[in-house]
């Protein structure tokens, strides 16, 4: 079976910045799963892994643009200590929740302001992958009308319904 849309596809995966730091990944624990061609990840790495076959590994560069985009200045906003709950407990490098309800971090904190960035974490980064397909099934069409795949039933911890 190769991926084509609607396989519900699972993957073990490594991601890295320019410099080979690792930034996320699943290698060596339970693999992701996806529905392929209903948008559930970046569409650089879908269209790479479209055509392949279970068991095959795949690096994988993604620009930007097909990944969260470039870093929009739009996004780089400042904030008056007037509009802060509480300023003081406010500290660079943190992330806050700005009045409609976006998350950003806290780039620099001046004596009136501060400056945020809403940006994606990785936008205007370019991305390198390492990509296992670990399996590849055909999707339910419950699946294919909710654009994801079924949660996986992880086994129960105690009575049934209470984890």
């Amino acid at each position: 079976m190769i991926i084509t849309n609607n396989k519900v596809v699972s993957i073990n995966y490594m991601l890295k910045d320019e410099l080979g730091n690792v930034l996320q990944g699943n290698d060596g624990f339970t693999p992701e799963e996806y529905l392929h061609g209903a948008d559930n990840i970046l569409p650089g790495l879908e269209r790479a892994l479209e055509g392949l076959k279970q068991d095959q590994v795949i690096d994988v560069v993604i620009d930007p643009e097909e990944a969260y985009g470039p870093k929009e200045v739009s996004l780089i906003i400042e904030v008056s200590n007037d509009d802060l709950e509480d300023y003081t407990a406010i500290n660079e490098g943190e992330y806050i929740q700005l009045f409609d309800g976006t998350e950003a971090i806290v780039v620099e904190k001046k004596e009136d302001h501060i400056i945020v960035d809403a940006n994606h974490p990785l936008a205007g980064q370019t991305l390198y992958y390492t990509v296992k397909i670990s399996g590849i099934r055909d999707a339910t069409e419950e699946e294919i009308m909710n654009g994801e795949p079924s949660p996986k039933m992880q086994g129960s911890c105690g009575p049934e319904g209470c984890c």
